[in-house]
């Protein structure tokens, strides 16, 4: 057997790929003013203006003129500012920009961030090269750009559809802005990919699992001029396709599940998994983006009453931290800020923005709308225990709280003179709605009034009676008392939800009387529950009076059989000794009895008489320091509308950020690169767009939706399914990936911003997994419910994003292949490590697998000969045809095996060496990529 393992994994290691591939960037042009300036000017552009730019300009800049200086040109640096000009060119030694660089008085230097932020010695040896040789700089050097002009502050605009050479090459209006790029870069695109790899790229993009078989079979087959189009109609029908990209959309929105101390929740809330499900069943039903953004951050004061809805709020439940409010706020303001509007507001927590125009102030600002609002949890119809089920969400608890800027980040320095009111960034320019207090009806304030909450505390009280009686079968005092305690509780229980539905229509004498019903129910139901206690305690007294009376009887029976004459002394005191524990410990028991006795009294005597209506909920722990009694305070009857106003300003048409944030997420995720390569930073410090018309044309598609032909009438605005469909219907998306028989496309554009070739993307670790899953048959398609246990990973067939998943727990095989960060994962990690091969070829999935795979292609009609399973496998498991060496090397491989000993008798030779082949497939680099 440990041979056949030794052949398998050099056929592994044979026919895998696991390599990294490294594409070295062409190295940036110099710009034509560049070419035609002196080696000093030169240098001040190349060298001398980048650090200028990195260091300097966001104090210094268009940003901020600190002392009136301005360094963003050379003429600006030589002019200075109120102290004069900052450099004497030709003589660094007086030049005062020299001077602030390098003086030893921390307060003078800049920048002005301590010790840690000097400039190192080569940057200001360069910066006094570039002054010693005089401080050249192009004539008409342009002063940096406006912040506030940036290109994404402003509000997309729909750009005119590109006319292009090759009208041929343009399926849609992507191809178009695509194609315009590809001809200024004189490049010409591949042709289109093999079908069998277009339908398993398509598959796995659109629901996250490769085709199976038949629908490879059925798709080759096809030959009807929209046969793929009609794929992908049918994926984007399927539930599986809200599993899919509601995990792509869980990486953005930071989904985990809770995590802490043992049983104490710290981050996040038990039961969060509700919130997963509304991602899923919402973009399944194609909810408009805009919508889905307004109920994550406001459902419960847009829409109290819907239970479904307010799931969605699941996204601010998320970021609960029980031990610090600054830090739970904090995350809420940077991931909403990144996730929705790309930018990186967390930077001006503590001073301003060093890049975009944020003044620290806009960090409150965001994180006011915040401010009121808290986290419970309700019951939801049929549970009443909020440990095994309910609805974490958000509520709006301290109605009047304030926000107050902190002195350079610090929470115990709070500026109480100067209270923030809630703002988006100025640089948003929106005209802001009215923040207006919404009044809650009597069921999202009081959740204890639901129908359901009162229908499940009467069933618990019930199954309580029925699982009481069947205990006292066995005549003890105990359990007879137990009978009698859940009788009592339900009677009580019938007195509150009675003076509760008085309470409704009138607090008059009607209710009075009804509370004070249920209260002395209450009463008589605690005295009944310490009636248990005094029961166990009466048992234990009479347990501890027999050990007694048992004990000297064995004394006295063991000194009867003795000889006095015969009896050791030493032995006689020994047993003494044993008697007198016996009997000290049954005192002792005695004691404990009638202690317990005392304190079921009390506890009887001390039970609140005030009428207490049902909760339904619980709010979770505002810090590690809030009583139990203080976390039970009603909740308040009105919300303060500031997540409503937030909500809308996010979704409002005119925002410039929202939408193009979005399609930037969906184009990765599809094109395997984004068109903004800083997906959570679309200020100044990020990367401009490849290419900017493509991106405010998809952001425009996003917010309008798709448009009818014939009448130009749009349909469903914000539609996420019009964005997928557009793009994976494209003929960009459906190029060959393989750079062969290009060479002038890879020189003129090796880095593919003219995307005239597919990229090649690792598929993530829930698609490996769901993969081998699909593959071999086993997958189970139930959607939702509970998170699944990630420790009996293998023996649940169900799709993987299911599986717990915090800072705590994770499932091992997903994070060897780079599964999502729980603090935060705007783009997944690809890395290519040897734990990947060895976790293919190792894991029982991946086993499993093999053999069920290697058995269901064995009973096809199709397959009979080695040269059959060879292509179907290789059809299978990577939608594609062998080539003739690997034909011959899987030939010689299954000969080899079929030669090897068997460790079984009973075991096929030619069924093992099939399912050889087969692991070695799932082992190719080729089944974790989409070609």
């Amino acid at each position: 057997m440990l041979r056949i393992l030794r052949r398998s994994l050099s056929l592994l290691l044979a026919l895998s790929c696991w390599s990294a591939i490294a594409e070295a960037a062409a190295p940036l042009e110099p710009t034509a003013a560049a070419k035609t300036l002196p080696a000093a000017s030169a240098d001040y552009l190349q060298k001398v203006k980048p650090l200028l730019t990195a260091r300097c300009y966001a104090c210094h800049g268009a940003l901020k003129q600190e002392a009136g200086l301005r360094l963003d040109t050379a003429a600006a640096i030589r002019t200075g500012g109120d102290s004069g000009p900052a450099i004497v060119p030709g003589d660094d030694g007086k030049s005062v920009l020299i001077a602030r660089l390098t003086t030893s008085h921390l307060e003078e230097r800049m920048p002005p961030e301590g010790e840690g932020a000097a400039f190192k010695p080569e940057e200001v040896a360069l910066l006094r090269s570039w002054i010693a040789g005089g401080a050249a700089g192009p004539a008409l050097e342009k002063p940096e750009a406006d912040p506030r002009d940036h290109w994404s502050f402003r509000a997309p605009v729909r750009p005119p559809v590109p006319r292009v050479k090759n009208m041929a090459e343009v399926r849609n209006p992507i191809d178009a802005f695509l194609a315009a790029e590809q001809e200024r870069r004189g490049v010409v695109p591949q042709p289109p990919a093999e079908r069998g790899l277009l339908l398993r790229r398509v598959y796995l993009d659109l629901v996250g699992l490769p085709p199976t078989g038949e629908q490879l079979e059925a798709f080759l087959d096809d030959k009807s001029p929209d046969a793929y189009e009609r794929v992908v109609e049918r994926l984007l029908a399927s539930p599986q396709y809200g599993e899919r990209w509601g995990r792509h959309w869980m990486d953005v929105w930071r989904y985990s599940d809770w995590w802490g101390l043992g049983a104490e929740v710290r981050n996040s809330q038990k039961h969060i998994r509700h919130w997963r499900d509304w991602i899923i069943e919402s973009l399944n039903a194609d909810l408009g983006y805009d919508e889905m953004i307004r109920q994550m951050l406001a459902a419960d004061e847009l829409y109290p009453e819907d239970m479904q809805k307010i799931r969605a709020t699941g996204f601010l439940v998320r970021s609960y931290f029980k031990f610090n409010r600054t830090t739970w706020l904090e995350q809420v303001v940077e991931h909403t800020s990144k996730g929705f509007l790309g930018l990186t507001l967390n930077c001006a927590k503590c001073h301003d923005h060093k890049y975009d125009p944020l003044p620290q102030k806009d960090f409150y600002r965001l994180r006011a709308f915040f401010e009121p609002y808290q986290v419970r949890t309700d019951e939801l119809p049929g549970e009443a225990d909020l440990e095994r089920d309910g609805l974490p969400r958000v509520f709006d608890c301290h109605l009047e709280a304030a926000t107050y800027r902190f002195v350079r980040g610090d929470e115990s320095k709070p500026i109480k003179d100067d209270p923030i009111a809630p703002a988006l960034p100025a640089i948003v320019t929106l005209d802001a709605p009215k923040i207006v207090p919404i009044t809650l009806s009597r069921t999202a304030h009081e959740p204890g009034s639901r129908s359901w909450v009162v229908e499940n505390h009467l069933r618990a009280a019930e199954a309580k009676i029925v699982a009481a009686k069947k205990a006292a079968e066995d005549k003890s005092p105990a359990t007879k008392a137990a009978v009698v305690a859940a009788e009592a509780e339900l009677i009580a229980l019938r007195a509150r939800i009675a003076a509760d539905r008085e309470r409704v229509t009138s607090t008059g004498e009607k209710f009075k009387k009804l509370a004070e019903a249920a209260a002395t129910a209450e009463r008589r139901a605690a005295v009944a529950t310490a009636g248990i206690l005094l029961a166990q305690s009466e048992v234990e007294l009479v347990k501890a009076r027999d050990t007694i009376a048992a004990n000297e009887k064995k004394v006295a029976a063991e000194d009867a059989k003795k000889d006095p004459v015969l009896v050791d002394p030493a032995v006689k005191a020994t047993a003494k000794k044993t008697a007198e524990k016996t009997i000290a410990a049954a005192e002792k028991k005695i004691t404990e009895a009638r202690a317990a006795q005392k304190t079921a009294e009390a506890a009887v005597a001390k039970v609140d008489v005030n009428y207490m209506p049902l909760a339904g909920s619980l709010k979770a722990f505002e810090s590690s320091t809030e009583t139990d009694v203080e976390r039970r305070k009603p909740y308040p009857a009105t919300s303060t509308g500031r997540r409503t106003a937030l909500a809308r300003m996010l979704t409002d048409k005119a925002n410039p950020l929202v939408a193009r944030v979005a399609v930037n997420h969906i184009w990765l995720r599809h094109m395997g690169k984004p068109l903004v390569p800083t997906i959570f930073d679309f200020g100044r410090k990020g990367t401009p767009p490849t290419n900017p018309e493509l991106l405010d044309w998809l952001a425009l598609e996003l917010m309008d939706g798709p448009r009818d032909s014939k009448s130009g009438s749009s349909g469903s605005a914000w539609s996420m399914k019009h964005v997928h469909r557009l793009i994976v219907t494209s003929n960009a998306y459906r190029r060959s990936s393989s750079t062969a028989d290009n060479p002038g496309a890879a020189e003129r554009d090796s880095e593919n911003v003219s995307y005239w070739r597919m990229n090649t993307i690792r598929i993530e670790a829930q698609a490996v997994r769901d993969a081998l899953l699909q593959l071999s048959g086993e997958l189970d398609l139930t959607s939702g419910g509970p998170t699944i246990d990630p420790k009996g990973a293998e023996f649940s067939m169900r799709r993987s994003l299911y599986f717990t998943h915090s800072h705590n727990e994770h499932h091992r095989f997903l994070s060897t292949f780079d599964d999502a960060d729980v603090l935060d994962c705007y783009r997944r990690e690809q890395s290519i490590v040897p734990q990947q091969a060895l976790a293919l070829a190792n894991a029982q999935q991946s086993l499993k697998a093999a053999e069920k795979i290697a058995a269901n292609l064995a009973k096809s009609p199709r397959v009979k000969t080695d040269d059959e399973f060879i292509l179907a496998a290789f059809r299978l498991i990577l939608a594609s045809q062998p080539s003739g060496d690997e034909v011959a090397a899987c030939r010689a491989a299954l000969a080899e095996w079929r030669a090897l000993p068997l460790a079984n008798k009973a075991d096929d030779a030619s069924l093992r060496a099939r399912v050889n082949l087969v692991h070695a497939l799932l082992n190719h680099n080729d089944f974790v990529t989409v070609r």
